[in-house]
Protein backbone atom coordinates (compact mmCIF):
# COMPACT_ATOMS: atom_id res chain seq x y z
CA UNK A 1 0.00 0.00 0.00
CA UNK A 2 1.37 3.42 -0.67
CA UNK A 3 0.32 6.81 -0.46
CA UNK A 4 -0.59 8.68 -3.47
CA UNK A 5 2.58 11.24 -2.72
CA UNK A 6 4.37 8.46 -2.22
CA UNK A 7 4.81 7.02 -5.85
CA UNK A 8 8.32 5.30 -5.44
CA UNK A 9 7.68 2.78 -2.61
CA UNK A 10 10.94 4.22 -1.02
CA UNK A 11 11.05 4.62 2.76
CA UNK A 12 12.58 7.47 4.38
CA UNK A 13 15.92 6.45 6.19
CA UNK A 14 17.92 7.85 8.94
CA UNK A 15 20.46 7.18 11.07
CA UNK A 16 20.71 8.80 14.71
CA UNK A 17 23.22 10.33 16.14
CA UNK A 18 24.73 8.06 18.50
CA UNK A 19 24.90 5.45 15.50
CA UNK A 20 26.08 7.96 13.44
CA UNK A 21 28.92 8.61 16.22
CA UNK A 22 29.24 5.31 17.35
CA UNK A 23 29.96 4.05 13.40
CA UNK A 24 32.67 7.02 13.41
CA UNK A 25 34.48 5.87 16.21
CA UNK A 26 34.70 2.44 14.98
CA UNK A 27 35.63 3.12 11.13
CA UNK A 28 32.21 2.40 9.96
CA UNK A 29 30.49 5.01 8.43
CA UNK A 30 30.85 4.48 4.95
CA UNK A 31 29.32 1.31 5.35
CA UNK A 32 26.61 2.35 7.75
CA UNK A 33 25.66 5.13 4.95
CA UNK A 34 25.67 1.77 2.39
CA UNK A 35 23.16 0.25 4.79
CA UNK A 36 20.79 3.58 4.99
CA UNK A 37 20.77 3.69 1.26
CA UNK A 38 19.75 -0.05 0.99
CA UNK A 39 16.95 0.43 4.40
CA UNK A 40 15.40 3.19 1.44
CA UNK A 41 14.27 0.56 -0.64
CA UNK A 42 14.44 -2.68 1.75
CA UNK A 43 13.38 -1.71 4.89
CA UNK A 44 12.95 -5.21 5.98
CA UNK A 45 16.44 -5.96 5.37
CA UNK A 46 17.90 -8.20 8.30
CA UNK A 47 16.26 -10.13 11.06
CA UNK A 48 13.15 -9.54 12.58
CA UNK A 49 13.62 -8.91 16.27
CA UNK A 50 10.18 -7.80 17.39
CA UNK A 51 7.26 -5.88 16.92
CA UNK A 52 6.54 -3.14 19.59
CA UNK A 53 3.42 -0.66 19.73
CA UNK A 54 4.89 2.85 19.84
CA UNK A 55 2.56 5.74 20.53
CA UNK A 56 -0.33 3.49 18.99
CA UNK A 57 1.82 2.53 15.99
CA UNK A 58 3.58 -0.75 15.17
CA UNK A 59 7.23 -0.47 14.58
CA UNK A 60 9.01 -3.18 13.41
CA UNK A 61 12.92 -4.04 15.31
CA UNK A 62 15.83 -5.42 13.00
CA UNK A 63 19.18 -6.59 13.06
CA UNK A 64 21.77 -6.80 10.45
CA UNK A 65 25.04 -7.94 10.33
CA UNK A 66 27.58 -6.03 8.05
CA UNK A 67 31.01 -8.01 7.80
CA UNK A 68 34.38 -7.02 9.30
CA UNK A 69 37.28 -5.36 7.04
CA UNK A 70 40.63 -6.22 8.58
CA UNK A 71 42.58 -3.86 5.86
CA UNK A 72 40.68 -1.25 6.90
CA UNK A 73 40.25 -1.81 10.66
CA UNK A 74 36.83 -1.85 11.24
CA UNK A 75 34.85 -4.73 13.16
CA UNK A 76 31.87 -7.20 11.94
CA UNK A 77 28.69 -4.81 13.41
CA UNK A 78 25.40 -5.39 14.49
CA UNK A 79 23.48 -3.02 13.43
CA UNK A 80 19.58 -2.36 14.59
CA UNK A 81 17.44 -0.83 12.92
CA UNK A 82 13.39 0.85 13.61
CA UNK A 83 11.03 0.09 10.80
CA UNK A 84 8.02 2.32 10.86
CA UNK A 85 5.50 1.32 8.11
CA UNK A 86 2.33 3.16 7.29
CA UNK A 87 0.32 5.10 8.07
CA UNK A 88 1.15 7.71 8.75
CA UNK A 89 2.80 8.80 5.75
CA UNK A 90 6.19 8.38 4.87
CA UNK A 91 7.02 5.21 6.11
CA UNK A 92 10.41 5.50 8.40
CA UNK A 93 13.70 3.37 9.04
CA UNK A 94 15.49 5.19 12.34
CA UNK A 95 19.03 3.22 12.43
CA UNK A 96 19.45 2.72 16.09
CA UNK A 97 22.65 0.98 17.37
CA UNK A 98 25.59 0.21 15.80
CA UNK A 99 27.37 -2.68 18.02
CA UNK A 100 30.87 -4.09 17.33
CA UNK A 101 31.45 -7.83 17.17
CA UNK A 102 33.94 -9.02 19.83
CA UNK A 103 37.48 -10.00 17.99
CA UNK A 104 38.25 -13.68 17.34
CA UNK A 105 40.16 -14.92 21.07
CA UNK A 106 43.25 -16.48 19.87
CA UNK A 107 43.53 -20.31 20.16
CA UNK A 108 44.98 -21.42 23.55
Amino acid sequence: MSHPDHQHGDVIAVVTDRAAQRAKEIAADDVLEGLRRELQHHPRLGRLIRTVSEGGQLVELYSTRIEGDVAVGRPAVNVVHAFSPAPPWPPTVRIAAVVPEDPPRPAL
